[in-house]
């Protein structure tokens, strides 16, 4: 275990010599890596509490249960597991009130939205009209200006990209930043051989 050694105030390896269960924890006695300093050390316990989860994939949601360490901090825009599912926490709930970051103690309720998958959408320009088209990709999949976009239907190329912050018209994005892409159409010119 990596803890501070209270003999040269490193924080390095902690060689494990022995432990033993008492009251609050565990006690340990620890060997410094570093400088060879051999001392006790209590860890105790950390309480566990059991959140209530809102958990949504597309337009079904389910309440699902989540266990923290009471101590933990979780805020708006954190990755969590859930059910073996890489989720993002969208809202929180501490005390009645909405907010951006808590303790999990303080923790009503948790929605979370699944996010092992991103919905991108797509407006493709063909002319006098505009397709709407939606992508699925990872988070981190990145999409870049030029990037050529193909469905069953048609081919075009990306020429800009909203992102929760900016337009991008050189440069990439990833998924997980993406409001929309904006493509155009290309058509094919049939050759005759």
């Amino acid at each position: 275990m990596k803890l501070t050694c209270p003999n040269c105030g490193k924080t390095v390896e902690q060689e494990i010599l022995s432990s033993k269960i008492v009251k609050n924890g565990m006690e340990y006695l620890l060997k410094c890596t570093n400088c060879g300093y051999t001392y006790k050390k209590v860890i105790e316990d950390k309480k566990m509490v059991k959140l209530k989860v809102v958990w949504s994939d597309r337009d079904t949601s389910t309440t699902k249960n989540l266990t923290l360490f009471e101590d933990d901090v979780v805020a708006v825009g954190d990755e969590i597991n859930i059910s073996k599912v890489n989720s993002l926490v969208t809202s929180i709930e501490s005390h009645g009130k909405r907010v951006k970051k808590a303790m999990a103690k303080d923790i009503d309720t948790l929605w979370i939205k699944r996010f092992d998958r991103v919905i991108v959408k797509v407006s493709v320009n063909c002319g006098g009209r505009t397709v709407p088209l939606e992508i699925s990709a990872a988070p981190d999949e990145e999409f870049y200006v030029g990037d050529l976009i193909e469905s069953d239907s048609m081919r075009a190329v990306i020429h800009k990209i909203k992102a929760h912050d900016k337009f991008i018209s050189r440069g990439k994005a990833e998924a997980r930043d993406i409001v929309r892409i904006y493509a155009k159409e290309i058509k094919e010119i049939g050759r005759k051989y």
